[in-house]
């Protein structure tokens, strides 16, 4: 069947494709049932190399569950039933499952902060090549040209835990990239990024495809913002088209499938081109929303909440100065920015979350609803979520429906997809009824449909009189909105109306919504390099961009003598010693090891006294139990029997050798935790004690997440301190222990997600059994062996003195 041939959906109905017998991708009757009875399919079809593919339809109808059926997650990472055949590059990946198929597949997922699994990014690209046992030598250099390539240059020293979300989109792509797939999958690459980290995707995409051996499956609500200027021209040239169930509506040409069936997609929920859409409605005299000219002033009354001087930020760094703005009844206010330029910070020191480092915040009580709404929910029922705002029953009913919940009301809000808690967060909030409402990024990952009922509910919203405040990346919502103001330059421009902004490209391109035409590598500094996410790396931090060197190891910087010798041995002396102390009762040569060990740790690892004795106190206390317990309940000779408690000579001399001994072990523990990074010591472990590489990245993984877990909690607090009683004066209440535990469970649920989800990214970087290169091997040398030697003749001349 011809690439020309556009199909109308019936069971089955093949995909074009430009030479079946050489296809890189092959399916026959391919169908997806998961356990809720959602899916996709059946779907006929093959990609040949150098196909680039559209894979479009509304929220639901299976588009992310397709790739990763594709990617090998199907059975094997989430449940579900698969019929029909598919191979890949040879591969079945419902059989073989991800290792296997991550030979030929590069996936990138929709959550950005799952698609970076360690903690360090260069280590991260260079994951999958350390899998497929390229050479060391060649390692660097490709990890250089993956992260230029995805715009991400500059994050090559970076830790994952310090990323904004745009830029741990950018450094996932990377690692897709530097594999060199056959095939790449990529879901909603582009959903936390501006109009510049969009056009840098799309550039990395197209470079990829030139030489003709690569396929990619793209899905992408956005689609103007992926063609930018060049429009339908710039979409990929085929496009597979789903209905809300999930079945193929049409496989074909892009502009074919688009103009045939765009009235079908539009009804079902789909975003189209602006073009094709003022085409649809010249056609059928389909209404096309347009913003609301409504003056800027909204009601004539003062405003509803007010900011006044108010300056931004926090660790240091400042984000915005000078912040004037009002939120007015009856208004729709959009807030537009670069990613990193503040926009979140805004709405928490409105929402009176976080306090302002300067200037005051004062008006009515405001509502937010956050960006991941997961992070609010604080009811284990939909119906109890909306109840939990205080609601009557009559009022929750009404909710329920308007949301298209009332199907769900008894599921976990933890369950539902997307765009359902996106609606769910917001309807609980709105129940609240508070005079400012506050939404941050409420239309993103939403197909059409729901991001219409979201702006329907924010514009009702402002029609009973509320304010109403968004931040946003789309400039379609930006139509919908009263008014905009910008963040550029740490500075806020206006309110302004929404035709001003958009007829002013200079300021477009300064608040993110359109590219900027240089080359991104070239580019000056942005507002989101200068943004929170910056703030925590020091400027001496090097710069592949500036650099036509491969980035070698970020942790090579000078360190102490301890800190450079191989962790593998440091871990062993630790075992060891800890033996040692085990089988010693008299407190003399425990004493003298403290000592000895004391002065080593201040040398070896150059800490100050002060801080050493700092870091101690956890085992201080411990051994001072420790010593306490055996001194009042050991029997023996009694030296002071007038005491009132009964004290013991032989509990004396045991209780001091065992704090000792605990202080030596603790003080140990603290010189190796010093002295070692997560990365070297996994790597030691794998070089040196053949402990396997599945179990090291894992590990380190798991320090991945633990490294993201203060930014969550204070997130998740957040969230619920948002849905907390406000007063008359907006003051948010603080948090009660039921609230901490509601927010400890909301961690919990969050942190068992992203672990399932970094898992599925290990493999899919071809984490498995077998040998696989190590980029940068950590020696064990001559200064090894001397410590060794070193610390055996110093324990052995301890034990013999004393």
């Amino acid at each position: 069947m011809s690439a020309e041939t556009v199909h109308g959906g019936p069971r089955g109905a093949a995909g074009p494709a430009s030479n079946p017998s050489a296809a890189l991708l092959k399916a026959e009757e391919l169908e997806v049932v998961l356990p809720s009875g959602d899916g996709v399919g059946p779907w006929s079809g093959t990609l040949a190399a150098g196909d680039h593919v559209l894979l479009l339809g509304p929220s639901g109808a299976g588009k992310s569950t397709l790739l990763r059926t594709l990617a090998g997650a199907v059975p094997s990472h989430q449940h579900g039933c698969v019929t029909g055949s598919v191979r890949v590059g040879g591969i079945d990946p419902v059989v073989d499952g991800v290792v296997t198929t991550s030979r030929v597949v590069g996936y990138l997922g929709q959550d950005p902060a799952s698609g970076v699994c360690l903690p360090d990014v260069a280590d991260d690209v260079a994951l999958p090549l350390e899998n497929r046992r390229v050479p060391a030598a060649q390692i660097g250099e490709r990890v250089h040209g993956a992260l230029i390539a995805a715009d991400a240059g500059d994050l090559v020293a970076r830790k994952a835990s310090t990323l904004s979300g745009g830029q741990l989109q950018r450094a996932a792509l990377a690692a897709v990239l530097a594999a060199r797939p056959r095939l790449l999958l990529l879901d909603e690459p582009t959903a936390m990024l501006d109009a510049d980290g969009i056009a840098a995707v799309r550039r990395s995409i197209q470079a990829a495809l030139q030489d003709g051996d690569v396929a990619a499956i793209l899905v992408e609500h956005r689609l103007d913002e992926w063609a930018g200027a060049d429009g339908l021209a710039a979409l990929p040239p085929r496009t597979i088209a789903l209905d809300r169930s999930g079945r193929v509506l049409a496989d074909g040409p892009t502009s074919e499938v688009l103009l045939q069936h765009g009235s079908a997609l539009r009804a079902e929920g789909c975003w189209l081109p602006r073009d094709l859409e003022r085409s649809l409605e010249r056609t059928l005299e389909m209404p096309l929303e347009r913003s609301h000219e409504r003056p800027l002033e909204g009601s004539h009354e003062g405003p509803l909440l007010r900011a006044d001087g108010v300056a931004l930020g926090y660790e240091g760094h400042r984000l915005l100065e000078g912040v004037d703005l009002d939120v007015r009844a009856g208004q729709v206010l959009a807030v537009v920015g670069r990613n990193g330029a503040g926009k979140s910070t805004l709405l928490s020191a409105l929402a009176r979350l976080e306090p302002p480092l300067e200037g005051t915040v004062s008006g009515a009580a405001a509502g937010m609803v956050f960006q991941r709404p997961e992070a609010q929910f604080i009811s284990s029922t939909v119906i109890g979520e909306l109840r939990a705002s205080g609601a009557g029953e009559t009022e929750v009913d009404e909710m329920l429906e308007r949301l298209a919940l009332a199907d769900w009301s008894g599921a976990s809000p933890f369950r539902l997809s997307g765009g359902q808690q996106r609606r769910l967060s917001l309807g609980a909030m709105l129940l609240t009824g508070r005079p400012v409402l506050l939404a941050d990024e409420p239309g993103f990952g939403l197909d059409r449909a729901a991001q219409d009922t979201v702006l329907g509910l924010l514009r009702e919203s402002a029609a009973s009189g509320r304010g109403v405040v968004m931040t946003t990346h789309d400039l379609r919502a930006v139509e919908q909105a009263d008014a905009v103001a910008v963040l550029a330059g740490g500075k806020v421009l206006g309110p302004i109306p929404p035709a001003q902004l958009l007829e002013d490209t200079d300021l477009l391109r300064r608040a993110g919504l359109v590219a900027s035409p240089a080359p991104e590598t070239s580019r000056t500094k942005r507002d989101d390099e200068v943004g929170a996410a910056d703030a925590a790396v020091p400027s001496a931090v090097p710069s592949v961009v500036r650099s036509a060197e491969a980035p070698t190891d970020p942790s090579a910087a000078p360190r102490a003598w301890l800190s450079r010798r191989n962790p593998t041995v440091l871990l062993g002396l630790l075992t060891a010693l800890s033996l040692v102390c085990i089988t010693l009762t008299d407190p003399v040569p425990l004493a003298v090891l403290y000592v000895l060990l004391s002065v080593a740790t201040l040398v070896g690892c150059r800490i100050r006294p002060l801080a050493l004795l700092r870091a101690q106190v956890p085992f201080v206390v411990f051994a001072m139990g420790v010593f306490a317990v055996n001194v009042l309940s050991r029997p023996g000779h009694e030296p002071w029997p007038e005491l009132p408690v009964r004290i013991t000579q032989e509990g004396i001399v045991l209780g001091t050798a065992l704090a000792l001994r605990a202080l030596v072990i603790g003080l140990g523990a603290l010189a190796v935790a010093r002295a070692t990074d997560p990365r070297r010591t996994m790597v030691s472990l794998q070089q040196h004690a053949r402990l396997p590489a599945r179990y090291a990245y894992a590990l380190l993984s798991g320090r991945r997440l633990l490294d993201d877990l203060p930014s969550r909690w204070a997130t998740i607090t957040r969230a619920h301190r948002a849905r907390l009683p406000v007063t008359d004066a907006g003051i948010v209440s603080r948090l009660r222990p039921r609230h901490l535990v509601a927010c400890a469970f909301a961690l919990l649920v969050d942190a068992i997600r992203s672990a399932e989800r970094l898992a599925f990214a290990l493999e899919s970087r071809g984490l498995g059994e077998g040998t696989r290169t190590i980029w940068r091997p950590v020696p064990c040398g001559r200064a090894d062996l001397l410590l060794v030697v070193a610390v055996a003749i110093a324990v052995g001349a301890v034990l013999v003195v004393c």
